[in-house]
């Protein structure tokens, strides 16, 4: 079993499928963590872990989780998720589900939990080798396009590895450093020692690379944390070693390769607040008061925030749509509620506690869950991040002084296990269908195939779990395809495609505002001013303050001689768009000449 936990959570953080699936970096993930949860709820927990409390505050925050579903303004998008992470109350269930598990299986078997941070550093060691690879310019799986950032010789690279984002990769890079610290500390023979070591600092390289504030300090919070924990020393030979890592730092960061951290380095000193973190916790803090008892369910915030966004937060970052308020308590406050940021906080601090007692040798758990802690307060958890987090609290739980007597399966427990593993098999294998005929269908329009796309697209709705659709990326994909092709018989196909598509958007898209602005460039392609007008009045009622909506509604008022209308609009983008698009102002400008030339006419 320790094994097959181990290669969860090593897929789960290495596998990305590119060409296979759509949503190649997020759906394999959790059809992994599902199968394999459901393959352990077969064979079953016979140990109890000794951290009853922790067991009881898992179970809590499922309930919590199915509460705030249930009350979801939308529950099949809380349910499953959104596409762009997955964590619906499905996924978080399964991760949650997956923690305990490990904790009943290690709980006094220290043997076990070495085999499982083998997986975790063997994982970290493949990881982080690519981040570095990605960092110096060789990449054979991702365009390397999607993580440079400007031009020239301020051009900045985050290395993603196989995690989506550079701040999630180094999340889990901060564990997968401490966690190898502790596998050095367990391990008895010297060669698998220097490898765990090894493995430390390869990951602690690749982390600093992708040049992420948060996993900065929080490994400098860690950094604090082991030595304290463990009983380490300061002697001449720490101190020198110590000397050597800051040198050879420094060293890089003043060479040649290290153009692109001083780069980085540069964005800090220019956005020393962290870009739109503050006013986003405000807005956030204020959006989730609102509904303090339950939340407003997993995953609905892209769709919610904007009711709450404030003109200031607006202004500062007129082209920003906000998917999370970047930070783990107050994703859980939003989505949950009081309850569920109490839970957070709670299972956070039992884990951190039950790691404090732990002896000396198991003094890297305790770094990895604070430095972790600190470092998750400027994201949010997706899978990955989520499940070594929960994993290292059942670490931390199963690794403690005493564990409970082992117990055969009761008669309740065999037939729930069979049917949770059913159901958790059946909603992967629905997963990974769907995107696999997503996929399809993207590669059919890239040939100019919209027949076969249109067929492969249809497989997809019907394989596809109820809530966040694609149908927004397959209505955009058509119009473009049509707008490119000089074929009018695939241009028409094509048309055809992305009419229904942009209908249906609106109701399965989890950002509601982008689907109405989407149908309402497709209705003014086709002259329809009446409903060009309709669908940007919608998104602007899904988001007030995006100047966007409003400015092209201006336009379209204009182009009607609905003069004082369009004026109104525009001044409206102008005061929301801050200054930062010079052609909103000139919209205005326009506007307001017609209308003067208008009164000079009518004064003649």
């Amino acid at each position: 079993m320790a094994f097959l936990q181990a290669a969860v959570l090593g897929l789960v953080a290495l596998l990305i499928t590119p060409g296979s699936l759509f949503y190649f970096d997020v759906t394999p993930k959790v059809a992994v963590l599902l199968a394999g949860t459901a393959v352990m709820l077969l064979f079953g927990a016979k140990t109890r872990p000794s951290g009853r409390l922790f067991l009881s505050l898992l179970l809590l925050s499922v309930l919590s989780l199915a509460v705030s579903t249930a009350l979801s303004s939308n529950r099949a998008l809380s349910l499953y998720g959104t596409n762009w992470r997955r964590f619906g109350a499905v996924t978080q269930t399964a991760a949650l589900l997956f923690a305990w598990l490990v904790a009943c299986h290690t709980s006094g078997r220290p043997e076990r939990t070495r085999t499982i941070v083998r997986g975790v550093v063997a994982a970290g060691m493949v990881a982080s080798a690519y981040g570095i690879a990605q960092y110096f310019g060789w990449d054979p799986i991702l365009p390397a396009a999607g993580y440079h950032v400007g031009e020239g010789v301020w051009s900045i690279v985050r290395p993603p590895g196989t995690l989506g984002h550079a701040s999630y990769f180094a999340t889990w890079l901060l564990f997968t450093v401490f966690l190898s610290v502790t596998l050095a500390s367990m391990e008895t023979r010297a060669a698998w020692r220097w490898l765990a070591l090894g493995a430390a600092a390869m990951a602690l390289a690749a982390m600093l690379l992708t040049g992420t504030r948060a996993a900065i300090l929080g490994f400098l919070t860690g950094g604090v944390v082991w030595p304290w924990r463990s009983g380490v020393r300061p002697n001449r030979r720490v101190a020198a070693a110590a000397a050597a890592i800051v040198l050879a730092a420094i060293g890089f960061y003043y060479s040649p390769p290290g153009q692109q951290l001083r780069s980085r380095a540069r964005w800090f000193a220019e956005d020393p607040r962290g870009g739109a973190r503050l006013p986003l916790w405000r807005d956030s803090l204020r959006m989730a008061m609102s509904r303090p008892a339950a939340g407003f369910g997993p995953e609905v915030f892209t769709a919610q925030f904007p009711a709450f966004e404030s003109k200031e937060l607006a202004r500062a970052y007129p082209d920003f749509e906000y998917e999370s308020p970047h930070n783990m308590f107050l994703d859980a406050l939003v989505a949950q509620g009081i309850p569920g940021f109490l839970l957070l906080g709670a299972l956070s601090a039992a884990g951190v506690w039950a790691a404090w007692r732990l002896a000396r040798a198991y003094a890297g758990v305790a770094a990895a869950l604070v430095a972790g802690i600190v470092c998750q307060q400027f994201t949010v958890f997706t899978l990955p991040t989520a499940l070594i987090f929960y994993t290292a609290l059942a670490l931390a739980v199963g690794l403690g002084p005493a564990a409970a007597p082992r117990r055969p399966r009761n008669a309740v427990f065999t037939p729930c296990a069979v049917l949770a593993a059913l159901a958790l098999v059946y909603l992967a294998a629905r997963l990974t269908a769907a995107d696999w005929e997503l996929e399809r269908a993207r590669q059919s329009l890239g040939a100019g195939d919209v027949q076969r796309a249109a067929l492969e697209y249809r497989q997809h709705l019907r394989w596809r779990l109820p809530g966040a659709g694609s149908d927004l990326w397959y209505s955009r994909a058509c119009a473009a395809l049509a707008q490119q092709t000089p074929n009018p018989a695939v241009r028409l196909q094509a048309i055809s495609e992305a009419g229904p598509a942009a209908l249906r958007a609106t109701h399965t898209a989890e950002d509601p505002c982008n689907a109405w602005y989407s149908l309402s460039a497709l209705y003014g392609a086709m002259n329809d001013a009446a409903g060009a007008e309709k669908s940007l009045r919608a998104a602007i009622a899904a988001r007030p303050r995006w100047f966007k909506p409003h400015w092209v509604l201006a336009q379209v008022l204009s182009v009607g001689n609905r003069m004082e209308e369009a004026r109104r609009e525009a001044r409206i983008a102008v005061s929301l768009d801050g200054g930062k698009h010079p052609e909103v102002a000139q919209t205005l400008a326009v506007i307001d000449a017609r209308l003067a030339a208008a009164k000079k006419v009518l004064q003649e």
